[in-house]
């Protein structure tokens, strides 16, 4: 993936003059617009940015941990500083306003109009082959109809913008949902037609069809249309060599664990690495101009074990953060209840429950200790009650964190990024799309082979077709896929958000907060600065804000 990452970087060097040229008065030596695409090395640059956008938005995280929205407001997880803090309420803190609200509106809308500018040129463009020209064009497509799936979604029917826009325009309308989604499946629909197989990509990183193919088999479910939804699944288990990883494998492969840990151990996500699990996955390179991604899982997702004291002697259990338990984290989101617990009652033999995927007791290090050498939990040097939002202790997650395998630079306290590529989809979720095709159109006995596919790879017993429901598969998408799919837009695409957050999260349901989320909630609101700007015409507002 380094020649990925390499291309970004030299958007510095095409942009940049020479300083005797740059001194001249003549107005064409310098870099425009109009004069930044005219190669296809150029093009492949503006081709590139979408990846990258689509990486920052996902898995980016400053200091207020946006991409982590995803997982807190939900079910599986929620901010463990505070019932009122950042977006614990949505029924206070989900609003026009909101910056998080405006944010991701503007990060799809920026993908939409970068996509747009290169569709808008790459026609004027001479490449070596048409091949190579629709490749960049349907890669522009894709992620045109990845920013339209994000926006519908979340704000339901939205402005569809589908040419490059050079001017200031100040009259958008809203499409309705059903259009943006129509417009979503033509994108996709051409990707997946044009995109190379998963063994001709360039490099790892790149799109294949079968990411096409997944992210329609989505978009058919949205639209009903289940028959096509399970085609499309269908093509990319069937037909287009991807398979679940059921042996282990990689890099660490040697060491006690099993495939699933595998699966998230640094340099096993590419297909690259012998990885035939993975349809796209976003890259990350250490060390590598334009490559870091302030990917900042581990930090905000493990507890703040490191500051814990014993209960009898008030002693920190810890020297300070070490690697060997997932490094420097400050717990300000955790895990639910109903992600540690409840979804693994009567789990068995779940290797996704593991001791080496989720790890819930650890050994206190620090010898002035009374509980040195002794497990947290089994020796009760520590209590719930000390701890009633489970920020200093819950479990640590092993697929968020490079537990034991942090580069060697970096040291016990700096070790607060996940240093390794992300899965943006993974084989198992098709499994899952497919199952809630069939279970949608009444096939159940069909939903529960493929949610067994899932299944028994992990050594979970097997389900009957009268198991499943809506609920079953939201719960196995939690088992499979926590961190990994976006679970905001899983429960708003699947209307479920308000009921799940009221039964599931524990700043709703009474557990730690009883915050409200109204029943128009299952869509957010359009950011206000949007209505307010677009003076030539009416934008209207979602139901209730």
């Amino acid at each position: 993936m380094k020649n990925l990452i390499y291309l970004f970087s030299l958007f510095l060097i095409i942009t940049s003059c020479n300083e005797d040229q740059w001194l001249e008065e003549e107005a064409f030596s310098f870099y425009t617009p109009d004069n930044s695409y005219t190669t296809p090395e150029q093009l492949d640059i503006a081709v590139v940015q979408l990846y990258s956008n689509v990486s920052n938005m996902l898995y980016g995280s400053g200091a207020n941990g946006d991409s982590f929205t995803f997982q807190y407001t939900t079910d599986v997880g929620y901010d463990a500083i505070a019932p009122n803090h950042q977006l614990n309420s949505w029924g206070d803190q989900i609003r026009p306003e909101t910056r998080q609200i405006g944010e991701f509106w503007n990060d799809f809308y920026q993908q939409i109009y970068d996509a747009n500018v290169i569709l808008n040129r790459i026609d004027n463009i001479e490449f070596t082959s048409e091949d190579q020209r629709n490749i960049k064009k349907v890669e522009a497509k894709f992620f045109r109809a990845f920013a339209y799936r994000g926006l519908v979604t979340m704000y339901g029917g939205v402005p569809l913008v589908l040419e490059e826009t050079d001017s200031p325009k100040r009259d958008f309308v809203r499409a309705s949902a059903a259009e943006v989604w129509a417009q979503i499946i033509e994108d996709l629909t051409d990707a997946a037609q044009l995109l190379p197989g998963a063994d001709e990509v360039e490099q790892d990183g790149r799109i294949a069809k079968g990411a096409a193919f997944h992210l329609l088999s989505e978009a058919y479910i949205v639209t009903k249309d289940y028959p096509k939804a399970i085609t499309a699944a269908s093509e990319v288990i069937d037909n287009l060599g991807y398979s679940l990883m059921k042996d282990r494998f990689g890099t660490r492969s040697d060491e006690p664990g099993d495939v699933y840990w595998d699966l998230f151990r640094r340099g096993n996500q590419n297909r690259g690495s012998g990885n035939t699990e993975a349809i796209y996955v976003s890259q990350y390179e250490y060390l590598v101009a334009g490559g870091e991604i302030n990917d900042n899982l581990p930090r905000f997702l493990v507890p703040l074990y490191w500051q814990l004291k014993g209960n009898s002697d008030g002693v920190n259990l810890f020297v300070g953060p070490t690697k060997k338990y997932g490094g420097r984290g400050i717990g300000w989101w955790a895990a639910s209840d109903y992600m540690l617990n409840q979804v693994w009652q009567n789990s068995g033999n779940d290797i996704r429950n593991s001791e080496y995927n989720i790890i819930r007791d650890i050994v206190a290090d620090n010898p002035e200790s009374a509980y040195y050498g002794q497990k947290i939990i089994e020796s009760g040097s520590i209590t719930e009650f000390s701890d009633p939002l489970k920020r200093w202790w819950s479990a640590i997650f092993a697929k968020s964190t490079p537990i034991n395998n942090f580069p060697a630079e970096v040291g016990d306290n700096q070790a607060n990024s996940s240093y390794r590529d992300r899965y943006v989809m993974r084989l198992a979720e098709t499994y899952l799309l497919r199952a809630e095709a069939y279970y949608l159109d009444g096939n159940l006995d069909a939903a529960a082979d493929d949610i067994n596919e899932v299944r028994e790879r992990s050594m979970a017993t097997p389900i009957g077709p009268s198991d499943v429901n809506m609920e079953f598969i939201l719960d196995e998408r939690a088992r499979e896929l926590f961190v990994e799919e976006n679970r905001l837009m899983t429960l708003m695409r699947t209307g479920t958000i308000v009921e799940r957050v009221r039964s599931f999260n524990p700043m709703h349901n009474g557990t730690l907060g009883a915050n409200q989320i109204f029943d128009y909630q299952n869509l957010w609101p359009i950011p206000n600065s949007e209505i307010e700007r677009n003076t030539e015409a009416k934008l209207d507002q979602n139901p209730g804000y």
